[in-house]
């Protein structure tokens, strides 16, 4: 019997003797190791030699699974605070981007929030920025990066929704950069209202609530 399988997915069965498909995408590609089932194959479209998980099924047996996320579970604080690897963060730079605001608290929890992320990614250059009412501007964040020898500059929209200033104004100011700066390439984040970690937030917030009225 079939135990922790989506047969609603319109690729299932994707492997053969699958057991589980928790781990849909494996956190293991490309293990390049053929005695687990994978292999190359010839690919017509790319025409070259690829790597095919087809006939493996090593990381879909719930025994296999198991002792994965016991170790994950196990392991959580370490594997949050992980820093990604120094080549991949060579020529990146990271701009979070805020509406801006008069009040100087504003400034100061970007500043903090900045100063946790580069805990986090100990070798990324990373600035803020604000569309309105205080400085810098987002053309001014770009700048400086670029200066800074960034040929990628991932846009951080740290906004609640996907409105207007995430869907118009920010592309609008990007198209210009762009024009600038031929060779950087630009990535736009949706807003921070789409990740479902915000609904823990909310939750959270209600508790403190709910402590503060003493209900």
């Amino acid at each position: 019997m079939i135990s922790r399988a989506n047969k609603a997915c319109k690729y299932f069965p994707c492997h053969k003797n699958l057991e589980d498909c928790t781990f849909c995408y494996c956190p293991f590609y490309p293990c390049l190791n053929e005695t687990r089932g994978g292999e190359f194959i010839y690919s017509k479209k790319t025409e070259k030699r690829i790597w095919s998980c087809q006939n493996c099924s090593w990381i879909h047996q719930r025994n296999i699974t198991d002792k994965i996320l016991s170790i994950i579970r196990k392991n959580k604080e370490q594997i949050e605070n992980i820093n990604i690897e120094n080549d991949k963060l060579e020529d990146t730079g990271f701009v979070i981007l805020c509406h801006g605001s008069k009040q100087k608290k504003t400034k100061d929890t970007v500043n903090n929030l900045i100063e946790t992320i580069k805990k986090r990614l100990s070798h990324a250059i990373v600035t803020p920025s604000y569309l309105q009412l205080c400085e810098p501007g987002l053309s001014k964040s770009i700048k400086f990066l670029v200066e800074k020898g960034c040929k990628k500059i991932v846009v951080v929209s740290f906004f609640l929704f996907n409105g207007n200033h995430v869907k118009i104004d920010i592309p609008e100011i990007l198209e210009t950069e762009k024009k600038k700066y031929p060779g950087v390439r630009f990535i736009q984040t949706k807003s921070i209202g789409d990740n479902k970690m915000m609904n823990e937030i909310v939750i959270e917030k209600i508790k403190e609530a709910i402590k503060i009225a003493d209900f």
